[in-house]
């Protein structure tokens, strides 16, 4: 599947959402104080199915649909029942987020208008080096509507507007915290760092723990099965680093909270962490690199072979059974066999299900023609074997030609015991060369403006969910089943 990428960014209005690169919801309900018993779910077609409400606002079960097949597309993912089911938690949430966060807007006055948003998705072309009209194409090949991406972009943009209206207010970086992580800084040298990238999920209640826990093992699970990390971070992560797909640039030790500081001690380059709890929701972790804070060497190993093809149960030939019928159309000659084969290949087609075949087994009058009983699998024609356990119940086999004439199998019920595979052994990992000692001289120190930056966005980070949990809390949302 074709992927695109793009940038999504808390605080920078000239990026916007990101686009095409990565169970049922559970039942979930929060009620404001004097929250109406019943909000206005506003006008659905009679088809239209609620997925949830928000205030008085509602997410229809094709808004979410629409979501995650714009999430698949974004992540390059297969699209499977498989894949959707452990999508659809966290596209649910994510809707019901930017809800809260246009909602918000809206009573703060702010409006985003229609040029801007087009502009923003004109760079999102022009990130995936293609023009408007070939991004519109290739949503309209995926069955996304482009009102879905706009209604993203213009919620990403929303908030942006009302996050730097909070900034300007409450964040304000003094020298002292500076002059601290210069000295945290130099005490490091030599330390371990990692180049680290994460998907953050907030936990705003102890009741939505179980929720939003489960929604990381999903995440987890899709990247394990050849997932985009980079790609599912910029759709689904609520950190400010979402924008470039998790990335949190060289971390050194002590820089991040205890549980993640430990997780990343046991870790190496290029593996990838559980969720991870902390105080504000669930982590998880990807070492890109490691390194002694100061060298420029990686100590990342070597490049792993690509992993073999993941071996499928098989079918145990010996113990499958099944139930066949045939229709045999018999040929008086070597001459005749075309025109038998064209016949037989004529109603072949014509068969729908297991009673359309016996009835016209029944109108052929050909005693060979008709139920075959439950056979055994191994017993059968060594070519006879595959096909019997291949071909799908109740749908017509291939027209099998032999000089006395054609016949056309169907099973129509089917028993087949699966061979598992053995368990692989796990690749052992290959050791990085030993990095070069450092000496203290060649380490050049972040000027204070990055330094000040980097707090800022982290306080902004901070506030941002801050905000968005009070929101949470404060709102009516019932998630419907």
């Amino acid at each position: 599947m074709q992927s695109l990428r793009a940038v999504r960014s808390a605080f920078a209005v000239a990026t916007a959402c990101a686009l095409l690169a990565a169970g049922a919801p559970a039942a979930a309900q929060t009620r404001a104080p004097n929250a109406p018993n019943s909000p206005a779910a506003g006008t659905q077609g009679p088809a239209e199915r609620i997925a949830a409400v928000v205030n008085d606002e509602v997410i229809s079960l094709s808004d979410v649909h629409a979501r995650i097949r714009l999430a698949l597309l974004n992540a390059g993912a297969q699209d499977s029942a498989e894949t959707r089911q452990r999508l659809t938690p966290q596209v649910l949430r994510q809707l019901v987020d930017e809800r809260l966060q246009l909602q918000e807007a809206k009573r703060l006055g702010v409006s985003i208008p229609s040029k801007e948003i087009d502009e923003a998705i004109g760079r999102i072309a022009e990130q995936n080096r293609m023009g408007r009209p070939q991004l519109e194409a290739l949503l309209k090949t995926q069955n996304v509507p482009l009102s879905t991406l706009r209604e993203q972009v213009r919620a990403l943009l929303s908030w942006q507007r009302v996050m730097q209206r909070r900034i300007r207010q409450e964040v304000v970086i003094g020298d002292e915290e500076i002059d601290a992580v210069m000295q945290r800084i130099k005490a490091n040298i030599g330390k371990p760092e990692y180049l680290v990238a994460e998907i953050f999920l907030a936990v705003d209640s102890p009741d939505q723990d179980e929720e939003v826990r489960r929604n990381a093992d999903r995440l987890v699970e899709e990247v394990r099965r050849g997932g985009n990390f980079a790609a599912l971070a910029r759709q689904f992560s609520q950190s400010a680093g979402a924008a470039s797909g998790g990335d949190m640039g060289w971390v050194r030790t002590g820089e991040l909270n205890a549980e993640l500081d430990k997780t990343l001690s046991t870790m190496r380059a290029g593996q990838l962490s559980s969720p991870v709890r902390t105080a504000t929701g669930y982590h998880v972790l990807l070492v890109r690199d490691q390194r002694p804070f100061g060298s420029t060497a990686s100590t990342a190993p070597p490049p792993a072979p690509p992993p073999r093809p993941r071996a499928q149960p098989k079918p145990d030939l010996a113990k499958a059974k099944v139930n066949m019928k045939q229709i045999v159309i018999p040929a008086p000659s070597k001459e005749e066999l075309k025109a038998v084969q064209a016949q037989a290949e004529k109603l072949r087609k014509s068969i729908k299900s297991c009673a359309d075949f016996d009835e016209k087994a029944r109108a052929m009058g050909i005693p060979e023609s008709g139920d075959m009983g439950t056979l055994r699998v191994k017993d059968l024609a060594p070519g006879l074997q595959q096909l019997a356990v291949g071909i799908p119940l109740g749908q017509p086999s291939p027209v099998l030609m032999s000089p006395g004439g054609a016949v056309i199998l169907i099973v129509c019920k089917r028993d087949v015991p699966m061979i598992e595979p053995p368990p692989e052994a796990e690749p052992q990992p290959v050791a990085a060369p030993a990095p070069p000692p450092i000496d203290p001289k060649d380490i050049k120190m972040p000027p204070r403006e990055e330094i000040e930056r980097d707090l800022i966005n982290e306080r902004a980070d901070l506030l941002a969910r801050r905000y968005l949990r009070d929101l949470r809390r404060t709102a009516f949302v019932e998630i419907r089943n």
